[in-house]
């Protein structure tokens, strides 16, 4: 892949020093002129690697292959060496001719706990992929992205446990031009498995069509094994929203019937416009998902290779990728409150400098916090109060894998893990 700027941050902490080396891709344009085939960005795999690839932007025209390969196809030596990674705040764009390219944008197979969040996917045929021999992710999320007209937005493919969070999904293509789902679940029977996709979440998103194709395509019956689905928007400008089970088109009130999206509205969201993805109003249809998800896209963010900016869920849960900040009397409670109430988060993560700890739920008031290393040592600790507490980051202290844990006489052990890059 060629590099547009030829300049990008790699920076390694080698494993005699830390568990796994750190790998940061950050803020870069990457432009891939190759028409045929390209590997696009192959990020390095072949030890464990804390990796991260952070408001980039990724454009490209191959027919065949990737524009991010940050994961394997196959059972490898190489799998799981990319676990927990963070691709966030990226902008992916294919202009590609060829109407038969499956081109994979954001590809992370065969590893566990990948956050995909902020990003925004344009024409990308195949745009997300989670992939595995039947693994069970625990703690990753496909949250907060925006996908235009893809053949396929979100594939699943023999992995346990993905979750689908306020995304906002939109299509103008026709059945003649995929039978794919926005979203894909199914069975991986690649060289010879059998490994089906069980228990996939998605809930608060939005998904918009101007044609007759798939909001949702369940491949395979095993497929539909924990399965949820709900409180999403759908709309379709040429009638009922459509499903498809093992085959066999549903319309919403077929899907309905089997047990699914029996809290989701199917109203147009009315976007500005088609390009941003904004709403001319918020969309409280959501079902609280709990502070881990609650900082959603800011109606104005952008996508300019910096940090997103971003906005905290506020009243009702909104649904779709961008998240209105509280408007009125509740704005007003806000200003005067200064934070949001009841929560306990250490943010932001990865950090650079500083983070903060933020208590204000009554019932959880730790009064210190101590940070360890990769290895469990104990590294400093500080005192914390009730409100945003700043936590200065000793500029000795070198980049890697850090717990972070808040503790109070009475109250058990919180730890969060945090990435500092110093």
């Amino acid at each position: 892949m060629k590099n547009a700027l030829l300049i990008f941050l790699l920076s390694f902490i080698t494993a005699g020093l830390f568990a796994q080396e750190l790998l940061i891709i950050k803020e870069q344009e990457f432009i891939d002129t190759e028409t045929g085939s390209s590997q696009g960005f192959n990020v390095p795999r072949t030890a464990k690697t804390l990796f991260q690839f952070l408001n980039n932007s990724v454009t490209s025209v191959n027919s065949f292959g990737y524009l991010l390969q940050a994961g394997d196809e196959n059972p490898a030596a190489t799998n799981n060496n990319l676990d927990g990674e963070i691709i966030s705040g990226n902008r992916f764009v294919w202009n590609g001719t060829d109407e038969s390219s499956m081109t994979h944008a954001l590809f992370t197979g065969y590893n566990l706990d990948v956050v995909v969040r902020y990003n925004y996917l344009l024409n990308t045929p195949n745009g997300i992929q989670r992939k595995s021999n039947g693994m069970t992710d625990l703690n990753g999320v496909i949250a907060y992205n925006i996908i235009k007209n893809p053949k396929l937005a979100v594939a699943v493919k023999g992995i346990n446990g993905i979750r689908i969070y306020n995304n906002t999904f939109y299509s103008d293509k026709t059945m003649e031009q995929t039978n794919r789902g926005l979203i894909d679940i199914y069975t991986n029977t690649d060289n010879e498995l059998n490994a089906p996709s069980r228990g996939t979440r998605v809930f608060n998103n939005i998904f918009y069509t101007r044609n007759h194709i798939y909001n949702i395509n369940i491949h395979d019956i095993e497929c539909l094994e924990g399965f949820a689905c709900d409180y999403n928007v759908y709309w379709c400008e040429a009638g009922d929203p459509i499903f498809q089970v093992d085959g066999k088109t549903k319309t919403f009130a077929m899907w309905q019937a089997m047990g699914y999206d029996l809290h989701s509205v199917v109203i147009n969201p009315n976007f500005i416009d088609y390009v941003a993805f904004v709403l001319a109003e918020r969309l409280d249809h959501g079902l609280d998902l709990g502070d881990a998800f609650r900082e959603g896209l800011a109606v104005d963010a952008v996508w300019n290779r910096a940090a997103q900016k971003t906005t905290l869920q506020n009243g009702l849960w909104q649904a779709g990728a961008r998240v209105y900040a509280a408007t009125g009397e509740e704005e007003e409670e806000e200003e005067e409150e200064g934070w949001p109430e009841n929560v306990t988060w250490v943010y932001p993560n990865p950090a650079k400098g500083l983070f903060y700890v933020l208590l204000t739920d009554p019932d959880r008031q730790y009064g210190i916090t101590k940070i360890y290393d990769s290895f469990g040592r104990f590294v400093f600790s500080q005192a914390v109060y009730y409100g945003s507490n700043t936590i200065d980051i000793p500029d000795n202290l070198s980049s890697g894998f850090y717990t972070v844990t808040l503790e109070a006489a009475n109250l058990p052990r919180y730890k969060k893990k945090l990435i500092i890059v110093n």
